[in-house]
């Protein structure tokens, strides 16, 4: 039997992944636009929402591979603590245990 809050985790994880890559496909364009669209990082695996973040906010969500960008009230209490709350998403980091040792295993950005 599968942990559903790993489950919810990796949901979480795939997101951040896909916004990397179209983070990297903007700069590799030579795109600097003042606002990008990017996925939710809900842990719904069928949202389709996206989250509108400059490329700062992008960056700050991305330096700490526990925190994930989620539109508004997208926050699962059951794996995510709210860390702030802006007009246009929520800032949300993996509770301790599995969904928070998930984020960091996968975090790209991560220190090899």
């Amino acid at each position: 039997m599968t942990d559903w809050r790993a489950d919810e985790a990796r949901n979480e994880v795939r997101s951040r992944s896909t916004n990397e890559w179209i983070q990297a496909a903007h700069d590799s364009f030579g795109e600097s636009n003042d606002m990008d669209r990017y996925l939710c990082e809900c842990s719904d695996m069928r949202c389709a929402s996206t989250v509108t973040l400059t490329r700062s906010e992008y960056e700050a969500v991305r330096a700490d591979g526990h925190t994930f960008a989620v539109m508004l009230n997208h926050e699962n209490p059951e794996i995510d603590a709210l860390v702030a709350e802006y007009p246009r998403y929520s800032l949300v980091a993996k509770l301790p245990g599995t969904p928070a040792s998930i984020a960091n295993a996968s975090d790209p950005r991560r220190p090899t």
